[in-house]
């Protein structure tokens, strides 16, 4: 039996375009949610139809990077740019030249060509107005997990560990400890799956640890 090695961005991934491809979400949900494209979320659903797993592992895994392109290759983005897609942003111009030009380079390589090239400047524009971002349209979406410092009933520091439902604001499952650790968040994910199920999406904030993938907790 073939075994698929997937991070846990990968996963996630998979799970969020199985809930698409299953009609449970629609395909501008799938986008917002793993930040991608609605392009983008199409052509993962193909692969996933034709290859399950195998078509959320990146076609580069386990090859050396490229870290330089031809001068030929360079000059086609340029003048592709110019005469073609000129006024794009860069993610979306590096959407059609992999789609409709089969040229794949990183958002980073073309951005870096194009401030070289003058054909684009840097931003320096103060950034916009935030504007709150719509709640998802169902329960199980999207789970926001937040931990917090208190010193609400004893003396020594304990910290709030909750999950909370980003279509409903329910918290399913929260819990008091004395220390975000890796392990007492895993100990409230598994709390949560137990409860709710898995999501489709978790997000955490900045300041818990990385939980570990595959860790179970007795």
């Amino acid at each position: 039996m073939e075994v698929i090695t997937l991070s846990q961005k990968e996963i996630t991934r998979y799970q969020v375009i199985k809930n698409s491809l299953d009609r449970k979400i629609s395909n501008n949900q799938a986008a917002s949610l793993l930040g991608l494209s609605k392009r983008q979320i199409i052509r993962l659903k193909n692969k996933v139809r034709e290859a399950d797993l195998r078509g959320i592992v990146h076609g580069n895994r386990g090859k050396p990077p490229k870290t330089t392109i031809r001068k030929e290759t360079k000059e086609t983005i340029l003048n592709l740019y110019l005469n073609t897609y000129n006024g794009f942003n860069v993610s979306h111009f590096g959407e059609f030249l992999e789609e409709e030009h089969g040229i794949q380079v990183s958002r980073e390589t073309i951005r870096r060509l194009l401030l070289v090239s003058g054909l684009r400047a840097k931003s320096k524009s103060p950034p916009g107005h935030r504007t709150r971002r719509a709640r998802m349209p169902k329960s199980g979406l999207l789970v926001q997990m937040d931990s917090s410092e208190h010193k609400w009933l004893v003396e020594n520091t304990i910290w709030l560990i909750a999950t909370i439902d980003d279509a409903t604001g329910e918290v399913p499952y929260a819990l008091f400890v004395d220390s975000d650790s890796t392990e007492n968040n895993m100990r409230v994910i598994k709390r949560l799956i137990e409860k709710k199920g898995i999501p489709a999406a978790l997000y955490t904030d900045g300041a818990s640890p990385e939980p570990i993938s595959g860790q179970v907790i007795s």
